[in-house]
């Protein structure tokens, strides 16, 4: 497999405008090892990553059957990614690809078997739905009163 020019013209539109990736950013485009990709804040991680994510969609379904896994860090990346690119490459965030957060990796694929396999049934709920559930059943269960201004 590799990654085409035109590939990479066409992310370049859709990511930067039209601008075009400079030489290290074409280089970790176009590098198929696996790899993690370390920059300060800011520097653009994330629009090379999903430069190359477009790229590698464009020849999907792969012949061997595989997919291609994204693990970040936070939900943000995940929700920038999904964003830019869903509409464009729907195909990347099915089977049997997987693109997410290390936490919902792990719920998913490790904890829920494991749950299943230990006490014969699937997680039904993760600690975020149950937090964000218990929560808002706090906040909505305060007394709120109204307190006069000083001026």
């Amino acid at each position: 497999m590799k990654i085409s020019p035109e590939h990479i013209t066409e992310a370049a539109k859709l990511l930067i405008g039209g601008n075009i990736f400079d030489r290290e950013r074409i280089e970790f485009i176009t590098n198929l090892d696996t790899c993690d990709l370390l920059a300060v804040p800011g520097s653009g991680k994330t629009t090379a990553l999903m430069a190359k994510l477009y790229c590698l969609s464009k020849q999907m379904p792969f012949s061997d059957g595989s997919g291609i896994l994204v693990l970040a860090h936070t939900n943000n990346a995940v929700d920038e990614i999904e964003k830019k690119l869903k509409k464009n490459c729907p195909h990347l965030f099915e089977y049997p690809n997987f693109v997410g957060t290390i936490q919902s990796f792990v719920n998913k694929y490790l904890a829920s078997q494991a749950c299943f396999e230990k006490y014969g049934s699937y997680i039904s709920k993760n600690d975020k739905e149950v937090f964000e559930k218990e929560a808002l059943k706090f906040y909505f269960s305060l007394k709120w009163k109204k307190t006069e201004q000083k001026t």
